[in-house]
């Protein structure tokens, strides 16, 4: 049979469905499947197979053809290369097949090879005297003959040559068995076995097809306890995954793979009955697994042990995948256990409860940073807020960045409703002032009981109020003209800051005096203290963008609008600053959308006697009405709130010492709002007993 007849005879044996299954993971979609192309990266499915018509499309980059041309570009190979691997697969026999290439010749050995090499360490687990110490050892783990077939354990002498023997008595020469990772080159000449005393662990790709080896040593002063076979041509570690091949039905069916880290786990879990596992070569995962895993799976959970090496791998894979299409969940296994260790101990039901508990890779990171730093009293809490708005300012999407926030605060307090409180206040904070562009607060991260804390809460930008009022400032001192319509239609009262409150009735006082600006002398006239003279000189130094003398009306638009937005806030009673205030004192009674109706609610618990003036509300209240409304003539709300409660009581209250301007760390500030006690893992129960029964044995 010729090639040309071979393709049509392929086409009616083999479902090109079935086919493409193996490498993507199909859903019906009315008559035809859809997946997500392996072609190209999608989130959206547009690879489209037609079972019917044996073709498949891609609306996304355009890929399609039949069975032959998806081989083909799949598996990198030529025509009749891929006609020639389907027959195979079908069961039809080319013969004189012209294209038989030394190139398909080549690889043809190093396939023949690698098949001869399995079929002999299994021959030598089962048969030969020298393995029953590696045969002692899987009855120890408790391997099934079920699971030892299926995943075809063998055993790898302790010889030098004992392989190169069997390869070169059915024509394999050592040159091709080196090419295969299977044997390498001797200092003296010659070549020697590459895996000598090792239980053997045959490594295929996605079709079955064995590519590679793992080896585990037996002997205990072997420092390689693990061997992989090297990177041949077959064989890419970066982009094999172990037992892809047994689970990949079981992860289509589950939408879900499971990834764990050594072989036995995932022998061992299979044998519990969990079949939608495969394992990476090696602790580091790849973009390139992960993307193999997804063409099967909407959802991969890794699954680590707790020591501290597990940690570190898992915390170094969430980076990669971070950075894949894939959704991303973790276990992580208490005890130091490993997975074959945990369900050899506690059974498949245990573990199958540990999937209902898999939190996110974000819920991850945020609990080694607070495990990290628990102990560390303020300090170490000011340190574990600012890493883990790191890790939350990775979260784009904006309602789901707050359920984190809130998840954190939950993990910091442990219960603990105060802990939680504060965590995430300054989480709040910091992630605010993230977003707004200033850097990281390295080591120092403002106290929610620092009043510096309310004070840049409540002035935060909303709006871009606080530039709206630097700019008409600035364009102020710049412009007499501008200054007179300014001091016309706002007061200090108007002024978010106490600062900018001073320097506005510095500017009214002097048009009122001279009718004109002295910029010099109205700043020297400004205090040191509070940095209200280091205002003073930002503002005049402040970029005013150059109007020509034509345009003066659109500065006086663009002063007006300033204006009438100060104007706006003064008169909506700071609306944007009371959800602040909600925050700060974590109370949704305080997200009031009047701010008079917030002061008239502190005054009548005064006078009723639920508050006092020492109250932390109230006093909270009064510093931060200060702040945001500044000074008026008739005084801070603070005066207007005390004096209500206390008629007789006419006292002016002082304008707010501004000398707190150094931002304290957490420590200074904070201590009361954090505990100091140890963080504890979370309770670990164990309600599962250790059964005991008989070890599998290897007899048939």
């Amino acid at each position: 049979m010729d090639l040309s007849e071979a393709k049509e005879e392929i086409r009616q044996h083999l479902d090109i469905a079935e086919v493409i299954g193996q490498y993507v993971r199909l859903e019906r979609a009315g008559t035809r499947l859809k997946g997500l192309c392996p072609f190209h990266q999608e989130k959206t499915p547009s690879f489209t197979v037609d079972p019917e018509r044996g073709f498949y499309h891609c609306f996304g980059c355009g890929e399609g053809g039949d069975i032959f041309s998806f081989i083909m570009k799949r598996e990198n190979m030529t025509f009749p290369e891929a006609v020639r691997m389907l027959a195979q697969r079908a069961g039809i026999r080319i013969e004189n097949d012209p294209m038989a290439t030394e190139k398909r010749k080549h690889r043809d050995q190093i396939q023949r090879a690698n098949e001869i090499a399995c079929a002999h360490f299994v021959e030598n687990l089962f048969r030969h005297p020298a393995a029953e110490h590696a045969r002692s050892y899987v009855r120890a783990r408790g391997f099934s003959r079920a699971m030892i077939d299926r995943f075809h354990l063998g055993f790898a002498l302790d010889s030098w040559d004992d392989l190169l023997g069997v390869l070169s008595a059915e024509g394999i020469n050592p040159t091709v068995a080196e090419e295969a990772g299977l044997a390498k080159p001797s200092e003296r000449g010659g070549h020697y076995d590459t895996f000598r005393n090792r239980l053997i662990f045959p490594i295929a790709d996605v079709t079955g097809r064995v590519i590679a080896f793992g080896g585990r040593a037996l002997d205990a002063d072997n420092p390689a306890k693990y061997l992989n076979s090297p990177e041949t041509e077959a064989f890419q570690k970066r982009r094999t995954l172990y037992a892809l091949d047994v689970a990949r039905d079981a992860i289509i069916a589950d939408k879900r793979a499971l990834l764990v880290e050594g072989y036995t786990d995932v022998i061992s879990l299979h044998q519990a009955g969990i079949h939608n596992v495969v394992a990476g070569l090696g602790t580091a995962l790849t973009r390139e697994q992960l993307d193999l895993v997804g063409r099967y799976a909407e959802e991969v959970v890794l699954v680590y042990d707790a020591d501290t090496a597990g940690a570190r791998a898992a915390l170094k894979n969430l980076e990669v995948v971070e950075s894949a299409e894939i959704a991303a969940s973790l276990i992580v296994l208490a005890e130091n256990m490993d997975p074959d260790e945990f369900v050899r101990s506690y059974g498949p039901d245990a573990f199958r409860a540990l999937l209902d508990q898999r939190i996110s890779p974000i819920e991850y990171q945020l609990r080694m940073i607070f495990a990290e730093h628990a102990a560390g009293g303020p300090d170490g809490a000011a340190i574990a807020a600012r890493d883990a708005v790191d890790v939350l300012l990775k979260i784009e999407d904006w309602p789901r960045r707050a359920e984190f926030v809130k998840r954190a605060a939950d993990i910091w307090g442990r219960d603990d409703p105060g802990r939680t409180e504060a965590m995430e206040r300054v989480i709040k904070f910091e992630l605010t002032r993230r977003q707004e562009g200033a850097a990281p607060a390295r080591g120092k991260v403002v106290s929610p009981r620092d009043p510096t804390f309310i004070t840049d809460a409540l002035t935060r930008d909303p709006g871009g109020l606080m530039r709206a009022e630097t700019e008409l400032l600035a364009l102020a001192l710049d412009d007499v003209e501008v200054a007179r319509v300014v001091v016309e239609f706002l007061t200090p009262e108007h002024m978010l800051t106490v600062q900018d409150a001073e320097i506005l009735r510095a500017i009214g006082e002097q048009l009122a005096v001279t009718d004109t600006l002295e910029v010099a002398a109205l700043v020297d006239g400004l205090a040191e203290e509070g940095g209200l003279r280091r205002r003073g000189v930002e503002l005049t130094v402040a970029h005013v963008p150059t109007i020509a003398e034509e345009d003066e009306d659109v500065r006086m638009a663009q002063t007006l609008q300033a204006v009438n937005r100060l104007r706006m806030h003064r008169q909506m009673g700071g609306a944007t600053a009371l959800r602040s205030f909600g925050e700060l004192f974590g109370s949704d009674d305080l997200v009031i959308e009047d701010f008079e109706e917030l002061r008239r609610r502190i005054t009548d618990g005064i006078n009723s006697g639920e508050l006092t003036l020492e109250d932390e509300v109230v006093r909270k209240f009064v510093e931060a009405s200060r702040r945001i409304r500044g000074a008026g003539a008739g005084g801070y709300v603070g005066d207007e709130v005390r004096r209500e409660a206390h008629p007789t009581d006419q006292r002016p209250v002082e304008a707010p010492d501004a000398k707190g301007c150094e931002t304290p760390t957490l420590a200074e500030s904070a201590t009361e709002a954090f505990s100091e006690a140890e963080v504890e893992g979370p309770p670990v129960d164990d309600p599962w007993a250790e059964e005991e029964g008989d070890p599998f044995s290897l007899e048939t």
